[in-house]
């Protein structure tokens, strides 16, 4: 596993007071280092790949910080391409976890002619789908949108224009395979519309806060040198930025021998006779790569 000391692994809230009457903005940073090496360095991907699914890691948790709920946020594409999914999900205490279905031949044939792709090259035709399950008592929250665009955050930006979510603008980085990745995120408050003037000078102050974020380097967001305060103030000085307590960031999955073998239990007898290999099943987790072996005594119930 590769380690990144610093000043990583934390979500920071903040707000912007901005100018005039207007509503303040509310925002969220994600830097991620070690616990995203952690979880890549897993597996063996190409590098286009982990670029993405670092993208992928970084915008789950920015969005589920927004969110409050007691279980799990999944954010994930399903498309027609060479990387068919990316997921990541995480936990309401900030436990992530993430892998990716990678078509090996149709990557290594797109690569090939182009080495540098397109997103759309790279996904083909297909869906992001954001979900809440927070257990089997609470109805679970499900948003989709088309992927469009030329990234991850594109499509996600598609999302909350075609929905009736909080006005959101994101930018997410990675670089170094993946090995440290960050994201930054502003959000519109509810106006109160029977007081024009206030509108008027909100809008102001999300056009600019916007323009000043979108400013952000990678080499500002991604440095673990560079503490969240002193970005932050960089950033937004001029409108007055506020800081509240951060969230760690780590990485954990949630599998376990006993979760794999009910599932194994759901299956139709047969079913689960047809996967026995010398009295043996074995179960490799996507995420973690974690190894379980079942024998025919292993499951009598």
């Amino acid at each position: 596993m590769i380690e990144v000391a610093g000043n990583t692994d934390y979500i920071q809230s903040f707000q912007v007071e901005g100018q005039g009457g207007g509503a303040a903005l509310r925002g969220r940073m994600v830097r991620v280092g070690p616990a995203l090496c952690q979880a890549l360095g897993r597996h063996d991907y190409p590098s286009v790949v982990f670029q993405l699914l670092a993208e992928t890691v970084v915008l789950s948790l920015i969005l589920s910080s927004t969110l409050k709920y007691q279980g799990v946020f999944t954010l994930q594409t399903k498309s027609e391409g060479p990387i068919k999914t990316l997921m990541a999900d995480v936990t309401h205490n900030q436990g992530f976890r993430c892998y990716a279905n990678v078509d090996e031949e149709k990557l290594a044939a797109v690569l090939k002619n182009d080495a540098s792709p397109s997103l759309m090259g790279l996904l083909g035709p297909g869906y992001l789908s954001f979900n809440v399950d927070q257990g089997p008592d609470m109805e679970p929250y499900q948003g989709i949108t088309e992927l469009k665009g030329s990234t991850l955050v594109d499509c996600a930006h598609h999302y909350f224009q075609q929905s009736e979510q909080l006005r959101t603008a994101v930018v997410a980085l990675a670089e170094n395979r993946g090995q440290v990745a960050g994201a930054l995120m502003i959000q519109q408050l509810p106006l109160n519309e029977n007081l024009p003037d206030l509108v008027s000078d909100s809008e102001e102050n999300w056009r600019r806060a916007v323009t000043l974020m979108s400013t952000v380097t990678a080499r500002e967001l991604l440095d673990e040198g560079l503490p969240a305060e002193d970005l932050l103030f960089r950033l937004f000085h001029e409108d007055g930025v506020r800081l509240f307590d951060r969230e760690t960031i780590s990485n954990v999955c949630r599998c376990s021998e006993a979760k794999i073998r009910q599932t194994l239990l759901s299956f139709d007898p047969q079913e689960l006779e047809d996967l026995y290999e010398n009295n043996s099943i074995e179960v490799v987790c996507e995420f973690c790569k974690t190894q379980y072996n079942f024998s025919h005594e292993d499951m009598v119930v």
